[in-house]
């Protein structure tokens, strides 16, 4: 479970880039993940060859929330995250 979090990024830049996130874990180590939403997704991605759709894959540490992003948001996320056992495949370690 984490005991506090820290954003890294301006939520003000939510529309056109990812939120990441440092999470303090309560047995001291500390985690990392990012959260974006459909504005974010249309924004910002690799494209599909030949057409103006972005893609995004392979990132189990990417949360995707369909509201504008508060503190309090990211918070009750990872809350629910955590309470159903799923924080820390949904994270990655920072070394």
């Amino acid at each position: 479970m984490f005991q506090t979090f820290t954003l890294r990024d301006d939520l003000a830049t939510q529309d056109t880039g990812a939120i990441e996130v440092e999470l303090h874990m309560r047995d001291g180590s500390r985690r990392w993940c990012f959260f974006m939403t459909p504005t974010t997704l249309a924004a910002c991605g690799d494209r599909i060859d030949n057409t103006l759709v972005r893609i995004h894959y392979g990132a189990p540490h990417m949360i995707v929330v369909a509201e504008r992003l508060t503190e309090d948001l990211i918070e009750q996320a990872l809350k629910h995250m955590a309470r159903a056992g799923d924080l820390e495949k949904c994270s990655l370690p920072i070394p």
